[in-house]
């Protein structure tokens, strides 16, 4: 009856204890109060009885001592166990920083109609007069910054052209980047808000309003628009294959020209290609124009569209775009082989053939229809053989012509047309040429039916081997799906961002046949499977263990359901297309997603059309135009007499402009390529040509085994690519407003300005803040427990017991 007396005593005094915490900190056990609770109690009558049963073999004094120290060190577990937090508030006073950001691009130089000073000596004339800058420094931290493409300290100079674009998205950002959040106090923006970069300004704006931070603006500029003609944007081809067709599309503008005409002129090198003549029946008109033209002549194109010189025009040098095309006649050797022309055949054999001009397609169908009476002429296929001649009646011959092609493309084609010596020499164009190898799965014998063990050993697929058919595989419909691998992947882009490109693949129509496999092997990746309609999702909620476990089934479930896996096969890759039917992108599409899809896994697989060199040294950029503050990339690929990939320790390239050598990068081998060697070079600031060299033992090696005299390709750095900065020039109220309006700002014309100062002081410069401070995991309560079960120790010990 004591016992459970005082069981009853010792809990409501702990809960009473635990409730009255509650007052003064915030607790946060694991477990319920009730299971505390519990606990105590059972502890306490634990270190009772051992008291009980201890007293008669030490003196009380010794037992009084023991048992107070286990109570003590259980209440410090205890304490560690609720976890105990002191929460309070505190106010203090917060160091605000407000940015002046002065818009420096080209368009605020302009003096609007009617004004007599431009837009920057208006904004910052106001700013002055009204003292804002004095005001905010009695109670803040106030600097002046001036933007255009960036943000720019002020003793740096503006470069050639730098005034050609507008970026108030970096400009905003980079001053949360530089201001601590708890700091920033806001923008006043001087500007007519003619943002011309990618990036939104909106999203910065929104940062802003999370902190409290308005912007205030100070909008400078007409919504008039002057009466001007100019190129809004182009449209054009950054590279062409020498005889086919290039096509070029021109928004122009036309302000205050009402029914007057315009001449729009296509000129390469200076030299006229096409005029069109432009009526203009509005006020403010908007015309596309577009042209067509067929290159004659190889290298680098200087191209140009411009309007004609209009009468009263307010600008003079927006009314023309330049840019440049590369035309070349480098393409990528393909063969196609297959047994029937079946579907898919037909459908890739024209893609290649008559869509894509960047492909030397030699394609050969085994089984074709034939008419009776007609024998077809035995022509085996070669990458020798002119452009044009896509149709070959035989394979290779020999090693070295298979060698030649940079793809290989196998249909569903019989064990008996690819013997294990072909099957020798694919293998080698794998994994020693680098080339890639596409299987396309079919009912009749592709993969399953192969004989030779080389040919096996490269499918990248586990499947039954045998001579049989898959007509009935499949029948339920599906979908295609992206995996988590194949979400990043290139091969499978078809659209920017991959919540974009997984919906897009996720509406394309449902398919029937797919081929069966048991599963994939070691090393290889499902970029895309047949979707079922289940949720293979792995729950964020999930236990660690959990998750593993999903991830592995899911992963199983992939294998079974791939559509299309990829594998690295010594210096080369290999693909495995699990359907007869990638020709069903085309619907309600045409080609486009058909083409995009085959376009991608050819230049995965085959590497980068690059625009100058040999056969065995060839090098190019990732762009033909640059503005000042983008970097250049730079590839090189070399290869041996066999075409072998080969991979040297000493490439460089040296950048040059007018001669004289500004750079030199190195350029290490890209792991698991075809003998590509890539580097980064720049920004280079100085606008005009430039021209990379490739320098190393090992390429003066090659070229002079080709008689390659130079290897050497050219970019230009431009201040813009286009007259975007000055082909709009009205005063943009909607973006500054937007911008205002989700930073907690406002927009005010210059004659308002007054007011901006009242935006930033009306907020207290005081901040309420939360501050927790645990009171269980401090190194003096782990201290405290520790000493006290050492001194219960020694005494217990000290008495004899064990």
């Amino acid at each position: 009856m004591k016992a459970v007396l005082r069981a009853a005593v010792v809990a409501i005094a702990t809960i009473g204890v635990l409730i009255g915490l509650t007052n003064w900190v915030q607790l946060a056990p694991g477990w319920p109060l009730w299971a505390i609770t519990l606990g105590v109690v059972l502890a306490v009558e634990l270190i009772l009885w051992l008291y009980r049963y201890e007293q008669a073999a030490v003196s009380p004094v010794r037992a009084r001592w023991i048992t107070g120290l286990r109570l003590t060190a259980l209440g410090v577990l205890v304490w560690i166990l609720i976890e105990p937090t002191w929460v309070r508030t505190v106010t203090r006073e917060r160091e605000r920083e407000v940015v002046v950001v002065i818009d420096d691009s080209a368009s605020m130089y302009l003096t609007d109609d009617g004004a007599e000073s431009s837009r920057r000596e208006i904004g910052e004339r106001v700013l002055k007069e009204v003292g804002l800058v004095e005001a905010l420094g009695k109670e803040m931290r106030v600097r002046t910054v001036r933007a255009a493409r960036r943000v720019m300290s002020d003793d740096e100079e503006v470069g050639d052209g730098w005034a050609q674009a507008t970026d108030l998205a970096e400009a905003l950002g980079t001053v949360l980047d530089q201001v601590p959040p708890d700091e920033v106090g806001g923008v006043v923006l001087v500007s007519d808000g003619r943002h011309n970069r990618p990036a939104r300004v909106e999203d910065v704006a929104r940062r802003f309003g999370i902190l409290d931070a308005p912007v205030g603006v100070v909008a400078v500029g007409s919504e008039v628009p002057p009466k001007d003609a100019a190129v809004l944007s182009l449209t054009a081809p950054e590279a062409v294959h020498l005889g086919d067709r290039m096509r070029i599309r021109a928004e122009l503008k036309f302000d205050g020209y009402k029914g007057q005409r315009a001449k729009v002129r296509l000129l390469r090198g200076g030299e006229l290609l096409d005029e069109r003549e432009v009526p203009i029946p509005l006020d403010h008109h908007r015309e596309e124009v577009r042209f067509a033209q067929m290159p004659e002549d190889g290298g680098v194109g200087d191209y140009r569209v411009e309007i004609a010189a209009l009468e009263g025009e307010r600008f003079d040098d927006n009314n023309g775009w330049e840019f440049e095309t590369s035309i070349t006649d480098a393409r990528t050797n393909v063969l196609v082989v297959d047994g029937h022309p079946r579907w898919e055949f037909r459908y890739l054999r024209n893609l290649f053939y008559g869509r894509d001009k960047s492909v030397h397609l030699q394609w050969v169908l085994l089984h074709p229809d034939r008419v009776k009476g007609l024998s077809n002429e035995e022509v085996a296929a070669s990458a020798a053989r002119p452009f044009g001649d896509a149709q070959a009646t035989m394979l290779p011959r020999g090693e070295e012509e298979w060698r030649k092609f940079d793809v290989i493309i196998l249909g569903d084609v019989s064990p008996d047309a690819l013997g294990e010596e072909q099957w020798r020499i694919i293998r080698d164009c794998v994994n020693e040429r680098a080339a890639l190898l596409v299987m396309v799965a079919g009912p009749e014998f592709m993969p399953h039916a192969i004989s030779s063990e080389i040919g096996r050993g490269l499918v990248p697929v586990e499947v039954e081997w045998g001579a049989r058919t898959h007509f009935n595989a499949g029948g339920v419909p599906f979908r295609i799906g992206l995996t988590a691998e194949g979400s990043g992947h290139p091969v499978v882009r078809q659209a920017a961002g991959e919540a974009s490109n997984e919906q897009l693949w996720a509406g394309f129509p449902t398919m029937r046949w797919r081929y069966p496999l048991e599963s994939v092997k070691e090393g290889a990746e499902v970029l895309l499977i047949a979707e079922d309609g289940d949720d293979w999702s792995v729950s964020g909620e999930a236990e660690l263990s959990s998750k593993l476990d999903a991830l592995a089934k899911r992963r199983e479930r992939e294998a079974k359901a791939a559509l299309l896996v990829t594998r690295q096969s010594g210096k080369g890759k290999v693909a495995m297309l699990l359907t007869d039917r990638s020709w069903r992108l085309r619907e309600g599409s045409g080609d486009v997603y058909h083409h995009r899809f085959w376009g991608n896994l050819v230049r995965w697989g085959a590497g980068p059309n690059l625009r100058a060199g040999g056969e065995r040294v060839r090098l190019g950029t990732d762009q033909l135009r640059y503005t000042p503050d983008d970097r250049v990339g730079i590839t090189v690929r070399l290869r041996d007499d066999e075409l072998n990939p080969l991979a040297e320790d000493d490439v460089q390239a040296e950048i040059l402009r007018d001669g004289v050598v500004v750079a030199t990068i190195p350029l290490p081998v890209v792991p698991g390529s075809n003998g590509l060697h890539s580097g980064v070079a720049g920004p280079f600031g100085e606008a005009g040509r430039y021209v990379v060299k490739v320098q190393g033992e090992g390429v003066k090696s090659l070229m002079i085994d080709e008689a390659l005299v130079d290897a050497s390709a050219g970019f230009r750095v431009v201040g813009s690519r286009g007259p975007v900065e000055l082909s709009e020039t009205t005063l943009n109220l909607p973006l500054l407003q937007t911008i205002a309006d989700l930073s907690g700002g406002r927009v005010l014309r210059p004659d308002q300005a007054g007011e901006l100062a009242d935006l930033f002081l009306a907020e207290s410069s005081e901040r309420e803040e939360v501050r927790e401070t645990g009171l269980w995991d401090h190194w003096a309560v782990l201290v405290l427990l520790a000493a006290l079960l050492s001194a219960e120790w020694t005494i217990r010990r000290g008495g004899g017991l064990p």
